[in-house]
């Protein structure tokens, strides 16, 4: 991996480790080097916790993705919006209709109950930002804690996982220093990026709202890894995010979390794209892969075929939309192969 400069690639399968890879270094000046024990900002890979965490705290109180968002949150002008359509994109919060920083929650939640969805159930378009902020308040409001709070209390410290939604101080010290983003050498496509650069359109908008937190550098502050934001704000491991799928494949709503429920043209990254319930379906080299992407190219998803689960994490970005190939090869390439070994 010659353009990297520290990762860690982990594949798992019922419980145990089938390959684990760290290399290089953590910081820009590569004077520390990385470790199994390194952890970094994901992303938007956060987004598979947070939609699991939403789905375990809905089951708790007798409700599902079939359930309407108004049942426990009258004040937002969702309409019949039900969770399924919510988090699969659906609901038409993507973007503010002003301006509001995203280290002002509760300011967040009142901007999202004062405006109307900018479309109707049946387009979808990624909420980047948003859809941690609903993920949140619903969260809240069943179940009384954060998701973040939910997040270490009935997934992460039961499981053993190395992941983090809102990172204690005492793990500070094995955060590594995000380098930010080269340009990329397999191209990105081109109508999110036209999109993305262009003033006022809804995908620069969805992607700057709520604003503040916009570039790599902040993400390197402490402020922001204790943040825990839902949908962008997970610090981990490689082995940490592996583990967690590794775990849903096993669990009894794994169905509900990966049956379809949008797919087509995407509103906001301007390319097709299929959701579960709050999850990427088809993402990486199968079909039958779940999971989601992060910015600068991290990943965490599994395949419900092979019972493989996998997680790329690094420190060095890249400008694409989803990871390059050569971060993907080593699923097809390494994954793969051992899991067919696996069966033997």
């Amino acid at each position: 991996m010659k353009n990297e400069i520290g990762w860690s690639f982990v594949a798992m399968k019922d419980c145990e480790e089938v390959l684990s890879r760290h290399e290089g270094f953590s910081d820009r000046h590569r004077t520390k080097d990385w470790t199994e024990r390194t952890i970094a900002p994901v992303w938007s890979a956060t987004k598979g916790p947070m939609a699991v965490c939403v789905l375990m705290a809905l089951h708790r109180v007798g409700m599902d993705g079939e359930s309407l968002v108004e049942q426990i949150w009258p004040e937002l002008r969702a309409g019949y919006l039900t969770f399924d359509e919510m988090f699969s994109h659906q609901g038409g919060y993507a973007a503010l209709n002003e301006k509001v920083s995203i280290w002002d929650r509760k300011a967040v939640i009142t901007s999202l109950e004062k405006q109307n969805p900018l479309w109707a159930v049946g387009k979808h378009g990624y909420h980047p930002r948003t859809i941690g902020f609903l993920a949140d308040e619903i969260v809240r409001r069943v179940d009384g804690r954060s998701l973040g709070q939910f997040w270490r209390g009935e997934i992460a410290e039961p499981e053993g996982i190395d992941f983090w939604i809102g990172l204690p101080e005492e793990e500070f010290g094995r955060v590594a220093e995000l380098v930010p983003a080269r340009l990329s050498k397999t191209g990105e496509p081109k109508p999110f990026y036209e999109a993305l650069l262009t003033k006022g359109s809804l995908t620069r908008m969805a992607f700057s709202s709520p604003s503040d937190l916009a570039g790599v550098s902040e993400m390197n502050q402490p402020r922001a890894w204790q943040a825990g934001f839902p949908a962008m704000g997970g610090v981990g491991s490689a082995l940490g995010l592996a583990k967690f799928y590794d775990w849903v494949l096993r669990q009894d709503f794994l169905e509900e979390l990966t049956k379809p429920r949008i797919k087509g043209l995407d509103e906001i990254q301007r390319i097709e794209n299929c959701f579960g319930f709050g999850v990427m379906l088809g993402l990486g080299p199968d079909k039958n892969c779940f999971g989601h992407p992060g910015a600068g190219g991290s990943y965490g998803f599994a395949n419900v075929e092979t019972g493989m689960s996998y997680a790329f994490v690094m420190n060095h970005f890249e400008s694409n939309l989803f990871p390059n190939k050569e971060r993907l090869d080593l699923v097809l390439s390494v994954g793969e192969v051992i899991a067919e070994g696996f069966h033997d």
